[in-house]
C-alpha cells in the first residue's frame, strides 16, 4: 500500500503557518529546559541517596521538583498543541495507533507528580524510603519519555501506520523503528546535563561550592554521552536524512556543526566553572538542536507534507489575543515565582 493514501489531507489554518511554527519553536525550547531540569534532578537526588552524599542536595531538590513539573506541564501544552496545528494529519494518526499508551501518558505523569510531593513530604520523616520515592517518579517520568520518543517517530514514518493493521487495539509502539532507542537516550541524557546545570546554577546562586562543584560534574560527564547517543541517533537514520546533516545540504549541516560548537563551547565554560556562561550557552544549544530536531522532520515528511504550501483564511483575531494574553502572562508569572520564592525563604 503507498504510504500516501494513509495521510489525511492537511486542514486550513487561520494565520500564515510561519506564526505557529515560531511559537512551536520557543515554547518547545521552554519546555525541554524544564523537563530536563526535573528528570535531571530527580537522577541527581536518587543517585545522591544511593551513594549515601549530599542529603543537604537531595533535600533541597524534593522541594523544587514539584514545583518545576508543574511549570512542565503547563509549558508543555503550548508546543503539542502547535505541533498539531501544524501537523495534526501525522501526530493524530500515530496517536490513535498507540492510543492505549497515548492515554496513558497523563496517568503517568498525574502519578509522578504526586510521586514527587510525596517524596518532598515525607524526606524528613521516611529517610529510609527516599530512595524508593524519588526512584519510581523518576521511573515513570523516564517511561513516559520513551512513549513521546515513540509518538514523535511513528509520526514521521507514514509507511510504519500499515502495521495497525495487524494490531488495531490500539497499542502500536514503534519498537522497529532503529532510531527510537538512540533518540530517547539522547533526550535523557541531556536531561541530566540540564539537570545538573541546574543544580551548579543553585550553587552558584547560593555562594554554595559544593552544589556548583555536583553540579558541573554531572553537566561535563552528561553533555560527553549526550554527543555520544547523539551520534548513534544521527547513524541510526534513514541514509538520505544521515547524508543531509553530513554535507548533502549545507544549510542543514552547518546548523549541526553549530550546535556542536555551542555544545563545545557549554562543555568548556563548565571546565573552566563559569556557571552563567554555560548556562547561556547550554540554552543556545538546545535553540539550535531544536531547529535541527525541525529540519529533520521538515526531511523525513517532506514526500508527504510540506508545512509552507498549507492553506490559512487571514483569521488574525485569535493570534492577536492569544499574542496579548501571553505577552501579560510575562510580568505576572514572574510576580508569582517572586511570591514563591520568598514563601519559601521565610
Amino acid at each position: 500500500m503507498d504510504p500516501k493514501l494513509l495521510v489525511p489531507a492537511p486542514d486550513t489554518i487561520p494565520v500564515p503557518w510561519g506564526w505557529f511554527d515560531l511559537l512551536l519553536h520557543v515554547t518547545f525550547v521552554a519546555h525541554l529546559l524544564l523537563m530536563n531540569t526535573v528528570v535531571g534532578g530527580a537522577a541527581i537526588a536518587l543517585v545522591s541517596h544511593l551513594r549515601g552524599r549530599s542529603p543537604a542536595l537531595a533535600k533541597d531538590l524534593s522541594t523544587k521538583l514539584p514545583t518545576c513539573l508543574a511549570l512542565t506541564i503547563n509549558l508543555g501544552v503550548a508546543p503539542l498543541l502547535f505541533l498539531q496545528v501544524l501537523y495534526g494529519n501525522f501526530i493524530y494518526t500515530s496517536s490513535v495507533l498507540m492510543a492505549a499508551w497515548w492515554l496513558s501518558v497523563i496517568a503517568i505523569v498525574m502519578a509522578a507528580y504526586y510521586g514527587l510531593y510525596i517524596y518532598d513530604f515525607t524526606f524528613d520523616s521516611k529517610p529510609g524510603a527516599r530512595t524508593l520515592l524519588i526512584a519510581a517518579p523518576l521511573l515513570l517520568l523516564l517511561f513516559n519519555g520513551f512513549l513521546f520518543s515513540n509518538n514523535m517517530t511513528l509520526m514521521l514514518d507514514p509507511a510504519r501506520w500499515t502495521a495497525w493493521f495487524n494490531n488495531r487495539g490500539g497499542t502500536l509502539l514503534n519498537l522497529g523503528d532503529p532510531s527510537l532507542l538512540p533518540r530517547w537516550l539522547h533526550f535523557m541524557t541531556a536531561a541530566l546535563a540540564v539537570g545538573g546545570l541546574a543544580v551548579a546554577l543553585l550553587g552558584h546562586l547560593r555562594r554554595n561550592r559544593e552544589y556548583t562543584q555536583t553540579g558541573l560534574a554531572w553537566f561535563l560527564r552528561a553533555t560527553v554521552a549526550q554527543l555520544l547517543f547523539g551520534t548513534w541517533f544521527l547513524l541510526s537514520l534513514p541514509q538520505p536524512a544521515m547524508i543531509h546533516f553530513l554535507g548533502g545540504d549545507v544549510p542543514s549541516s552547518l546548523l549541526l556543526a553549530g550546535s556542536l560548537a555551542l555544545a563545545v563551547a557549554a562543555l568548556f565554560a563548565a571546565w573552566r566553572g563559569n556557571v552563567p556562561g554555560a548556562l547561556l550557552w547550554t540554552v543556545l544549544t538546545v535553540a539550535a538542536m531544536v531547529l535541527v530536531r525541525d529540519r529533520l522532520r521538515t526531511l523525513l515528511l517532506s514526500p508527504y507534507h510540506d508545512i509552507r504550501s498549507m492553506a490559512s483564511i487571514g483569521e488574525y483575531s485569535p493570534m492577536i489575543l492569544f499574542l496579548a494574553v501571553f505577552v501579560l502572562a510575562i510580568p505576572v508569572l514572574g510576580w508569582l515565582i517572586r511570591q514563591y520564592l520568598r514563601a519559601k525563604e521565610a
